[in-house]
């Protein structure tokens, strides 16, 4: 530090030193731009997504399934084509009888215990059971309806249904596929998580950084 005089006043002034002053001035250029920006998705993010979105489906069809009381049916035969040919996936409502109209496509069990899924195609009052009806089913694709009716007080109503996702649901439901479906899920989550190393730009960056703190002080 150093003296002036001023007007009769002492004003000092602290002498800069030129080094000192240039390497503040290059850790904030540094700091502005600490090597490429990063811009888009890269692997990582891609590869959690593909993990995280199936997940997300998977919590909210259970939750809808919990509140709407829906369920999944596969058709195997197709009965009903060309509308929902076999291996389609169709998403079913439990719907009381009386709710039922002609033209509905609903899935009611058999007397042997499998279920089947046909359009209805006429419905009839069960005497002294206001909530039963008899329901006449037919297949899409058959030429005469079902040999005998269906005595039912609440049926399973199809409000959506998706050709082809069937066979992939009863392949993703084999056990060698779902275990290789959860080895895939866990290394690519262990691949997202794993710590990244920087980038050469970046290793630039803080080492020129740590330079300069290193000239500062």
């Amino acid at each position: 530090m150093t003296t002036s005089e001023a007007g009769g006043v002492a004003v000092a002034v602290r002498a800069r030193n030129p080094r000192t002053a240039a390497a503040h001035r290059q850790d904030r250029a540094l700091h502005r731009a600490p090597g490429r920006a990063r811009t888009g998705w890269s692997l990582r993010d891609v590869a959690l997504a593909a993990v995280g979105l199936p997940g997300v489906l998977v919590v909210g069809w259970l939750v809808a399934s919990w509140a709407l009381s829906a369920s999944l049916v596969v058709l195997v035969t197709g009965s009903m084509s060309p509308t929902m040919p076999a291996g389609t996936a169709a998403v079913v409502r439990m719907t009381p009888a009386a709710d039922l109209r002609v033209g509905d496509v609903v899935t009611v069990p058999r007397g042997d215990g499998a279920r089947v899924t046909h359009r209805v195609v006429a419905i009839d009052d069960v005497p002294g059971q206001p909530q039963e009806r008899l329901l006449t089913l037919q297949g899409d694709a058959n030429r005469t309806t079902d040999r005998d009716p269906y005595r039912v007080a609440t049926a399973g109503r199809v409000v959506a249904s998706l050709p082809g996702a069937g066979r992939v649901l009863e392949t993703v439901r084999q056990p060698a596929a779902a275990g290789a479906g959860v080895l895939l899920v866990a290394a690519l989550v262990a691949w997202a998580l794993w710590p990244e190393r920087p980038r050469g730009g970046d290793r630039r960056a803080a080492g020129e950084r740590a330079s300069a703190a290193r000239r500062t002080v």
